[in-house]
């Protein structure tokens, strides 16, 4: 009888393999496109500039762990209102997803057709529903809202920040990551920590936020369900609104990027774009602009358009056009939607309760978002680690900011506390040691060897106005 021979490679080939399709937790048999699996598994998405904690398990990074959690989100609704929908598989071929596919487009459909009439009350809807659910005080901001036909959503605007990124070069300036082979010094090595790529990659971490806040929308019409069946005298509208929504988020990971690009991109008849939002700061108060092809894709984006609103307290006045016009593009979009809700869930779960429950308090989440964003890249990133790791630190980090938060609303000093505050996050920040400094910069896309005495001094003898 012959042998048969595995060679050493063939084993720590299948061995890799094996660990790969271990490192997400599945909990049905369903399962993603096989390269979305294969990119987090690389940890080579939109996100891997964003220095994300450790997860303590070897074979699972930080964004499996989130694509883990959002995918068992989207299955369950998936399951919840389309239930006798297939075993969604990791071919990542359409056609095994057309009877979903067309189901979805049946209930686009029916959706248009019910709401045709009832247009105007439903906008006004969405805009009581959604200042309610996030605290908005009556008069605060302008809304511009419609819903609108499928052909009437504009993507011609959805690649310009790629084509941005291209000036510098036509203009004869260097792009900053070329310039990063040039840096020979400690200083300009600190200085590139604290500048262009950290607010880069502070950006791509608040536009996840504003994605995750956002995707809640997506379900919001359960609450106000009377009153949409009274506006629009339909009783089938509301599961109509469930197959659709529940098809869409589940087309997120089961289509490969390439797919979603070109659904998203087209601005075709088959376009997979629903909604857009735009915000101008420039009218008092400020406009909250929304265009949504049915009510939760409009509830969607008015929550986005919020967001994006309190995400400008997060920028940097002299960079802020350079990182945005990097960082806003569609293919980043597309991985913040599908992580954003899980970094979102992470970081609610962390608010105080009574911000969550007490419809008097709510408004108070929006006071502690925008004190996160202001905070400088570093720090940011720091506090982020702290929180979303769960550690003891990143709860009393997060107490004492709310306590800050509280004294600011009620108009009440708060030095004490503020001082509290950054005291404890200078002190966890000054911690990080220099390993852990050339690991940040390698999370960021810089891979250098480390000469002795890099970086010179610890970097608790870093002056922290320029360290942060």
């Amino acid at each position: 009888m012959s042998k048969i021979r595995i060679s050493k490679e063939k084993l720590l080939s299948l061995y890799k393999q094996n660990l790969q399709e271990m490192a997400m937790d599945f909990q049905t048999p369903d399962r993603p496109e096989r390269g979305l699996q294969q990119k987090l598994a690389a940890g080579d998405t939109t996100h891997k500039n964003i220095p994300y904690p450790e997860t303590g398990n070897p074979n699972q990074n930080f964004q499996e762990l989130l694509a883990s959690d959002r995918y068992r989100q989207v299955v369950a609704k998936l399951r919840e209102y389309v239930p006798n929908a297939p075993t969604l598989s990791a071919s990542g071929d359409p056609r095994g997803l057309m009877p979903l596919i067309m189901l979805m487009g049946q209930a686009h459909n029916n959706i248009v057709n019910i709401e045709r009439n009832s247009r105007e009350q439903l906008e006004q809807l969405a805009i009581e529903l959604v200042m309610k659910e996030m605290g908005i005080p009556e008069g605060s901001l302008q809304f511009d809202v419609k819903i609108v036909g499928m052909g009437e959503i504009d993507t011609d605007d959805f690649n310009k920040p790629q084509d941005n990124q291209q000036e510098p070069e036509a203009g004869g300036e260097q792009e900053p990551q070329e310039a990063d082979e040039d840096f020979q010094i400690e200083e300009d090595l600190f200085g590139e920590l604290q500048g262009l790529d950290l607010e880069k990659a502070k950006r791509r971490m608040i536009n996840s936020l504003i994605q995750g806040a956002s995707k809640r929308g997506h379900y919001m019409y359960n609450y106000v369900a009377d009153r949409i069946r009274q506006i629009t005298g339909s009783d089938t509208l509301i599961s109509q609104y469930g197959i659709l929504m529940s098809i869409n988020d589940s087309l997120y990971w089961q289509l490969s990027d390439d797919t979603m690009k070109a659904a998203m991109g087209g601005g075709g008849e088959g376009d997979l774009v629903g909604g857009k939002e735009n915000i101008d700061v420039e009218t008092d108060p400020p406009t909250i602009i929304a265009r949504g092809v049915n009510f939760p894709i409009l509830v969607h984006e008015l929550i986005k358009g919020i967001m994006e609103l309190f995400g400008t307290r997060g920028r940097n006045a002299d960079t802020y056009q350079e990182v945005e016009s990097e960082e806003d593009t569609m293919e980043q979009e597309i991985w913040d939607l599908r992580l954003g809700p899980a970094i979102w869930d992470r970081l609610r779960d962390q608010f105080p309760e009574e911000i969550l429950v007490d419809e008097n308090m709510v408004e108070l989440q929006n006071y502690l978002l925008t004190e996160i964003f202001e905070l400088p890249p570093k720090k940011f990133f720091v506090f982020f680690k702290e929180v979303l790791t769960n550690t003891e630190r990143g709860k009393r980090l997060m107490n004492l900011l709310m306590d800050n938060v509280n004294r600011i609303f009620h108009d009440v000093n708060n030095q004490v506390q503020q001082e509290d505050f950054e005291a404890d996050l200078e002190q966890a920040t000054e911690q990080v040691n220099d390993e852990d400094l050339m690991n940040f910069l390698t999370s960021l896309g810089i891979k250098m060897d480390k000469p002795e005495g890099m970086f010179g001094p610890k970097a608790t003898d870093i002056d922290p106005e320029q360290g942060n």
